[in-house]
């Protein structure tokens, strides 16, 4: 099989809450999609396809340098045969730098692992983990920073549906609100449910230190990204003077960063965001080089669409076996739920498709979702 056209496609979606970030709420994710199509348009070949999201708060570049990179790269994808598919995974640098457009890079990567996995006949989880990549993968829920009024019926529904794992947006507040909001999420949720809090940098380090203190007697499991990515130093000094497990998310920003997270031993947790580390292949050596130093690992989407998010789905899976639930479920946050294709989802784990690579027929398969994409060029046969 051989690349023949290219496609590129936008999407805008609505959230229902306002997403948290440290540059300030973000109410509308905008996407790109990047198409790979064995054949001309409009035929019944299958596309493979891959979901550039960048948001604020995390270093990425804009949505409008996003959908230049995937412009650039297009036309170098084009007659790529999938034997020269695993080398262009490889070195993804000639077609969007990772330090100018990881999120870019990240659309190739996926689109790249797609196709191949299709030629191939196996699930890109297979591709990246062998035969021990799961086919099941534990998915936490995520609770925005509502009122704690509301927190006891949507955590008692979460049991219902069979949730396990909560993670809680705190920080941006009054501390006093937090531990109620902690208080009423775990009185309803009861002793089992498992529950994490993410403060998306909004602590000093003094507030971090009184705030998780504070919060021990509610048995977190972990508690993410409590201070400002760039201070590492402050995170471990956090986690020393803390009786809480300390999760790095934001400071994850590339290999450097997380073996410096490592080496100075700041976090128990590392966060692998692919859409941040620029695709699949980094980010899976990040997990990997952690695991060899014995940090656990988890794996989050980036409140991508369901392209996206079943890409950082088969990542995890290609993990194998962890003790922690991942940031791979459906996103209620979004203004229309975009389930999983072809595949059974539950709120507490993803089912991966037994369908090759992705999972996702991208020429006819997305538009059943509810994602109605825009295309914006195409290059290649007609």
């Amino acid at each position: 099989m051989m690349v023949e056209t290219v496609s590129i496609a936008t999407m805008r979606t609505e959230l229902r809450t306002p997403w948290p970030t440290v540059e300030g709420p973000v109410s509308v994710r905008e996407s790109a999609f990047l198409l790979l199509h064995s054949g001309p348009v409009g035929g019944l070949e299958r596309a493979a396809v891959g979901e550039s999201a960048p948001m604020p708060g995390f270093g990425l570049e804009s949505f409008a340098a996003s959908v230049a990179a995937l412009r650039f790269a297009a036309k170098h994808l084009i007659s790529l045969t999938e034997n020269e598919i695993s080398g262009a995974i490889r070195d993804l640098r000639h077609l969007a730098p990772v330090a100018v457009a990881p999120a870019a890079r990240h659309a190739i990567d996926l689109a790249l692992h797609d196709f191949l996995g299709i030629c191939w006949g196996v699930s890109i989880a297979r591709l990246m983990g062998g035969p021990d990549a799961l086919e099941q993968v534990p998915a936490n829920a995520t609770i925005p920073r509502i009122p704690a009024s509301e927190l006891g019926p949507l955590a008692e529904q979460y049991v219902v549906e069979g949730v396990t794992t909560v993670k809680l947006k705190v920080g941006g507040g009054p501390l006093a609100e937090d531990l109620d909001r902690l208080r009423a999420l775990r009185d309803a949720g009861g002793a089992s449910l498992r529950i994490r809090v993410d403060a998306n940098q909004a602590w000093t380090e003094e507030e971090a230190i009184v705030a998780l203190r504070a919060m021990e007697p509610f048995r977190l499991e972990f508690a993410e990204q409590p201070v400002r990515a760039d201070d590492i130093a402050a995170l471990g000094r956090v986690r020393a003077k803390c009786g809480v497990t300390i999760a790095a998310d934001e400071a994850v920003r590339d290999f450097a960063t997380a073996q410096q997270i490592i080496e100075e031993n700041a976090a128990d947790i590392l966060v692998v965001k692919p859409m941040v580390l620029g695709g699949l292949l980094p980010a899976r050596t990040v997990a990997c080089f952690a695991r060899e130093h014995g940090h656990d690992v988890v794996v989050t989407a980036f409140l991508d669409s369901v392209v996206g998010r079943h890409g950082a789905a088969h990542l995890a899976a290609s993990l194998g076996p962890t003790p922690y639930a991942h940031g791979v479920g459906a996103p209620r946050g979004f203004e229309h739920v975009l389930p999983m294709p072809s595949a059974e989802e539950a709120p507490a784990f993803v089912q991966l498709s037994r369908e090759p690579g992705l999972g996702l027929n991208a020429e006819y398969g997305l538009a059943r979702q509810g994602l109605t994409l825009t295309t914006i060029e195409r290059l290649g046969s007609e």
